[in-house]
């Protein structure tokens, strides 16, 4: 170093404004390994720990080998500690250094040397060299330059890092789809199978009719929990609030869960006595209650109790479910709200599911204004997760509905505008064992003039339809015959669809698979049957 150089390190001088200044590269890695001369070592140090750099110094080459990381920032190397064994050694590192580093080296040339031979370092790639006598302000640019761009380094890694780890978890989470779904495809398959045989009992036909039915449901279930999640992920959810008594919804989620329940001589205790109004989407509420208590009776041993609690404090609705089941891991329960996080887990694995149910529930409460919590205290000591949501105020006595349908003359003709043709058949099939007429179309165009020929009281009409989608068919029905109620059921099942499907002039929407019991009851509002 240069006089100049050792004064301003011996004076404490500090880095001039622009200088790079604290931690600029990860938290446990070093910004300058320095390899020089022990007075020069130590005043190199000063004057870059004073600029804000962090440093070690090297007492010799192994030292420095040693302490070479591919984290760390840059070297600073005095041109006489640069040994060929050193070269030797020191490219040897370098050339083993992941594809994305680059490391800096900084050679201090001797004062004596006109020049520093490039072709003598060409080895070590990245490297800057700097004649004495050298003050410490370009010492201290020196450094900050080649740490400036060692830092775009190590943020290639990290996004490198993040890149693989998002593959490998889709990649787990790819697998693992295809496990759930050819879990319900398999019975199906077989009862296909079985169907087709000579001769089969009735009883026999019957359960292996509820069989595909029940599976058919699970399927359902985990594409709309894809969508929703994708939905979610990309701002594409929209909530349809009302005002929604989460005690009278909780005791109907529970009755819904019952059966599972009883199956595993659970237990389900619920406390609300109180009144507890949210402003929410109570379809989307319903998926967050059914999803924690469905979680609640699969982690939990049979013969054990879950306890569910609707409370109102300080504006706000709280709701509990806490179990005594498996409970969770510590290190589990900052990750369990994260999508797909769940799915390699092999406790995950061995109750099924795909680890979106949670994901689901924490971005539905917070697009209500809410937050959702768990604790647990370990393994095998159950679990209790909390809603918050702001509370509402109870609304006026509802109104009587009944009136409205009393009008409603009981005819029997359906319209199914369908362009899948078994789809379309099974349905016809279902109605007609309930005793309504049904006439069945494949295209849109065909449906106008079903309409206009056979006058339905009920239309039931895909969206993605030929020759013209079932949202032209809505528009175009009240200039030829305008049903008493049309129903959107197709496979396009967003919030976002539903409010098309209402604005093109459906009264109502239903996404595929449809529920029987849940089709059967929207068209007997107005026929029944």
């Amino acid at each position: 170093m240069s006089d100049r150089a050792e004064q301003a390190a011996d004076g404490g001088m500090t880095a001039r404004p622009g200088m790079a200044k604290g931690r600029v590269l990860d938290a446990a890695s070093t910004d300058v390994l320095i390899l020089a001369a022990p007075r020069d070592a130590e005043l190199a140090d000063r004057a870059l720990t004073g600029g804000g750099f962090s440093c070690k110094r090297c007492a010799d080459e192994s030292q420095l080998l040693a302490e070479l990381t591919p984290a760390a920032g840059s070297l600073l190397i005095a041109q006489e500690r640069l040994t060929r064994t050193l070269l030797r050694r020191l490219g040897s590192s370098v050339k083993a250094q992941p594809a994305w580093s680059d490391l800096p080296v900084l050679i201090v040339a001797s004062a004596e040397s006109d020049r520093m031979p490039l072709r003598a370092v060409h080895e070590l790639g990245n490297v800057s060299i700097i004649q004495r006598p050298m003050t410490q302000d370009a010492l201290l640019s020196t450094v900050a330059s080649a740490l400036r761009a060692r830092r775009r380094q190590l943020e290639v890694r990290d996004l490198l890092d993040q890149q693989r780890e998002q593959a490998e978890r889709k990649d787990q989470f790819l697998a693992m789809l295809a496990h759930e779904l050819r879990n319900p495809l398999t019975p199906i398959r077989y009862a296909a199978h079985l169907l087709q045989r000579q001769g089969l009992a009735a009883d026999r036909q019957a359960h292996l009719a509820q069989l595909v039915d029940r599976q058919v449901e699970h399927m359902g279930r985990i594409i709309d929990q894809l969508l929703d999640v994708s939905r979610l992920t990309r701002g594409m959810i929209r909530l349809n609030k009302t005002r929604v008594d989460l005690c009278a919804l909780t005791q109907d989620m529970l009755a819904a869960h019952a059966i599972a329940a009883q199956a595993k001589e659970i237990l389900i205790s619920c406390d609300c006595s109180c009144s507890a109004w949210v402003s929410g989407d109570e379809t989307r509420l319903r998926q967050v209650l059914d999803n924690l208590i469905d979680n609640a009776i699969k982690f939990s041993p049979p013969g054990h109790d879950i306890q569910v609690s609707v409370s109102a404090q300080d504006g706000k609705v709280i709701w509990r479910v806490k179990d005594d089941g498996d409970g969770i891991e510590p290190q589990m329960l900052p990750l369990l709200f994260d999508a797909f996080v769940q799915a390699d887990r092999s406790l995950e694995r061995s109750r099924g599911g795909l680890g979106l149910g949670l994901a689901l529930v924490k971005g539905l409460v917070t697009m209500h204004g809410g937050t959702v919590s768990v604790h647990s205290d370990g393994p095998g000591r159950g679990s209790e997760f909390t809603l918050e949501l702001p509370a509402e105020h109870a609304p006026e006595s509802p109104r009587d509905l009944g009136a409205g349908l009393a009008g409603k003359r009981a005819t029997k003709d359906v319209l199914i505008a369908e362009d899948n043709v078994d789809a379309a058949e099974a349905l016809r099939m279902i109605l007609e064992g309930h005793g309504y007429r049904v006439h069945v179309v494949h295209s849109g165009p065909a449906a106008v003039e079903a309409l206009r020929r056979t006058r339905p009281q009920v239309l039931i009409c895909d969206i993605g339809l030929p020759g013209m989608s079932g949202y032209d068919v809505a528009r175009a029905a009240p200039s030829v015959h305008r049903p008493e109620l049309m129903l959107a059921v197709t496979g396009y099942g967003s919030a976002e669809d539903r409010t098309n499907a209402l604005a093109a002039g459906f009264d109502g929407h239903l996404a595929k698979p449809v529920a029987v019991s849940d089709l059967l009851r929207e068209v007997s509002v107005v026929t029944p049957g």
